[in-house]
């Protein structure tokens, strides 16, 4: 009897043991389970761009992962038990401090707002937060949960398409200004040249009066030819087709006959009481160079005829200087009107100037100054000024030269 009771009792404790060992195995596959599943979320969470961030009423982070795109300044430990506050500052992040403890308890639903983080003097980082709800029991939310996403790209992204839209708006609004200018400036040379042609073919005009409609017709086709080159060179830059054809030349002998023309521009626009005054910087023997003649003149007439423009009583002084690096500095300066300092970096934009009240009491398209700039770059210079209101302008443009006998 003792002998069986003894057998009954050894299997009844290799039952419970196997039972054990059973459930020992099991648990363990399922820890084992447990754990790769959690391992899994882990490296799931760890390759998110998001910032994920639990928070419970008291606004403290109960937990915390970093993104990808949002990474950390410490380890996720450094921040639990922390507040919001002392993740992104005042400063930084104020919105953040809106979510008071009274906000938690009833906030019902998903928030979604924009907002940025300070990375640098000059960097902002946007990031675009989601605020979501936890309920915890019988409906009340007492945790949310921050998602917090960089949209920098996005917003530099949109930021140039604002820019390039704006940018869009503003040129086809200063085209179109343009065309209706230049609509203006060509009939008004032309309805001066037929009108001032008939006047001529009346048989009861003095001499005097012929000469003085001749001037006038002369003046006005000159105007126009101004004008068709103008749109000619600004059509060729802007496709990129003008050239320029360096020659040998005199420099001095070229002024000079500048200056000539600049004194029949004088007179034709009624202002011989100005001053006129050229300065050399080489005598004629050396003054043999290699460069654009032709542009060279170009960029000077045209200076020097919006001198005229704008001085009415005083002078305009016009010349060249030796520089270092063997260039020439050339220069126009006038006791004009001046030009105020707000619309100083708008002169030698195309269409820019069309807008002036300057332009419109002087005549003309306004694209001088663009063009003459862009020459000057071609030429491998460039261009500046300086100018105060009421007491006069000074032009400059600096380019590369070659004397003659080394240019091989």
């Amino acid at each position: 009897m003792n002998h069986s009771l003894l057998i009954t009792c050894i299997v009844i404790l290799l039952v419970v043991t196997g039972i054990l060992l059973y459930l020992s195995i099991l648990y363990h596959k399922r820890l084992r389970r447990h754990r790769r599943q959690q391992t899994s979320w882990q490296e799931i969470f760890e390759e998110l761009p998001d910032l994920l961030i639990l928070v419970n009423q008291q606004q403290q982070i109960e937990m915390i992962q970093s993104g990808t795109n949002m990474v950390l300044n410490h380890s996720a430990g450094h921040y639990q038990g922390k507040t919001l506050s002392y993740l992104f500052k005042q400063e930084d992040m104020d919105e953040l401090h809106e979510f008071s403890s009274e906000l938690f308890v009833n906030i019902d639903k998903s928030i979604t707002y924009e907002s940025f983080k300070r990375t640098g003097s000059d960097i902002n980082q946007h990031i675009e937060f989601r605020i979501i709800p936890l309920p915890v029991s019988k409906g009340k939310y007492k945790k949310v949960l921050v998602l917090g996403r960089d949209i920098t790209p996005r917003k530099q992204v949109e930021k140039k398409l604002q820019f390039e839209k704006e940018r869009a708006e503003e040129s086809d609004k200063l085209k179109s200004a343009f065309l209706a200018n230049m609509s203006h400036e060509i009939r008004t040379p032309l309805n001066a040249i037929v009108g001032f042609a008939n006047l001529v073919l009346e048989d009861d005009l003095s001499p005097d009066e012929k000469e003085k409609y001749f001037r006038y017709i002369n003046r006005n086709s000159n105007q126009l030819i101004n004008l068709i080159t103008d749109i000619i060179d600004l059509s060729k830059i802007e496709s990129q087709q003008l050239e320029i054809v360096p020659s040998s030349f005199n420099l001095n002998q070229h002024l000079c006959e500048i200056e000539e023309v600049i004194k029949y521009e004088k007179q034709n626009r009624e202002k011989d009481h100005l001053l006129l005054f050229l300065e050399l910087d080489m005598d004629d023997e050396t003054a043999e160079i290699y460069a654009d003649p032709y542009r060279i003149r170009q960029v000077m007439i045209n200076l020097l005829i919006n001198a005229i423009k704008f001085t009415n009583k005083g002078f305009i002084q016009f010349g060249y200087r030796r520089a270092e690096h063997q260039r020439l500095l050339f220069y126009v300066r006038d006791s004009g009107i001046g030009i105020p300092a707000e619309k100083q970096d708008l002169v030698f934009e195309h269409f820019r100037q069309i807008e002036s009240d300057l332009t419109k009491l002087s005549g003309g398209t306004g694209l001088g100054l663009a063009i003459c700039k862009n020459l000057v770059t071609l030429m491998k210079g460039r261009m500046w000024m300086e100018s105060e209101q009421g007491k006069g302008s000074t032009f400059y443009f600096s380019i590369p030269y070659l004397r003659s006998q080394d240019k091989d």
